[in-house]
C-alpha cells in the first residue's frame, strides 16, 4: 500500500480533495494514518482525488476555500473533476488571508552573510562582470573583438572592482523562425543582461537579422532600467 502524502498534495488542512502529483492506475490503494483508499478508476496528475465522502450537494474544498459542489454523492478515493463538480451561488466569506503573521526575522547580526554586489530589485550578485552580448551569430565576432581590448596586463589597475569584460555570443538570431525559437533566444539573452552578475553590459547586433537588438530591449524592457540600474548601450555595426 502507498503513502498517500508521497503521490498527492493536500493544500489545505481542510481540504476533502487533495491534488495527484503523478499518474495514478486504477486499482491502486493508498494510506494516510487510519485512512485508507482504493481507486476505482486511474487519475491524471494535477486533479483531484476525494480523501473524504463529499455528499450530495456539498462544498468541494481546495485551498481551504470552497471551489465547487458535488454533482451526486463523491466517495473517498472517487476522482474528482468537472464531471461530479459543479458552480453556483453560494454565501462567501472574503476574509481570507486572516492567519497571516508577520515574518519574525532574526535580528541581522544572526543572519549570515556573504561579499556580495547589492544589485536593483533586491537581487545579489557574486561577480562583477562587464557583458558584451551578441543579439545575433553576425555580431559575435564584433563581441568577442570588444572584450579582447581588456584583456591587457593592466586591466584591474585600469578597473577596479571589475572581475572581467565577458563577451556572450551564439550562433543564431539571423534568420530566426519567429515564435517560441526567437522569444526563447530574446528571453536568454534579456536574461544575460539582467543577470546579478552583470554589472552594466553593451549589447551588439549588426542590423539587418531578425533578432534586432531594438526588438529584445522593447520585448524586456531593457531600454527602462531598473532604479539604481547601469543605463545599458545598445549598438548596431551598421548604423555605427
Amino acid at each position: 500500500m502507498l503513502k498517500l502524502e508521497d503521490l498527492t498534495l493536500r493544500l489545505h488542512p481542510a481540504d476533502n480533495v487533495v491534488v495527484v502529483k503523478r499518474p495514478l492506475k486504477p486499482g491502486v490503494e493508498l494510506e494516510s494514518g487510519s485512512l485508507r483508499l482504493a481507486l476505482a478508476k486511474g487519475i491524471p496528475p494535477g486533479h483531484k482525488l476525494a480523501v473524504a465522502e463529499i455528499a450530495d450537494g456539498a462544498p468541494v474544498t481546495k485551498y481551504g476555500q470552497t471551489i465547487g459542489f458535488a454533482k451526486g454523492r463523491i466517495a473517498p478515493g472517487e476522482h474528482v473533476h468537472t464531471h461530479n463538480v459543479g458552480l453556483r451561488d453560494f454565501g462567501r466569506d472574503y476574509a481570507f488571508g486572516v492567519d497571516a503573521r508577520p515574518v519574525a526575522y532574526h535580528p541581522a547580526s544572526a543572519m549570515r552573510q556573504f561579499q556580495g554586489f547589492s544589485r536593483p530589485g533586491g537581487k545579489a550578485g557574486t561577480r562583477n562582470y562587464i557583458g558584451i552580448i551578441s543579439s545575433v551569430n553576425c555580431s559575435a565576432g564584433v563581441s568577442r573583438y570588444v572584450a579582447d581590448r581588456f584583456r591587457g596586463p593592466d586591466f584591474a589597475r585600469d578597473f577596479p572592482g571589475i572581475d572581467g569584460v565577458v563577451p556572450f555570443t551564439h550562433k543564431i538570431g539571423c534568420g530566426i523562425q519567429p515564435g517560441a525559437p526567437h522569444e526563447l533566444l530574446q528571453r536568454v539573452t534579456a536574461g544575460i543582461a539582467r543577470h546579478p552578475n552583470i554589472a552594466g553590459y553593451v549589447m551588439i547586433g549588426l542590423g539587418c537579422e531578425v533578432n534586432q537588438v531594438h526588438l529584445v530591449a522593447e520585448a524586456h524592457k531593457l531600454q527602462q532600467p531598473l532604479a539604481g540600474e547601469q543605463p545599458p548601450t545598445f549598438l548596431t555595426i551598421q548604423t555605427s
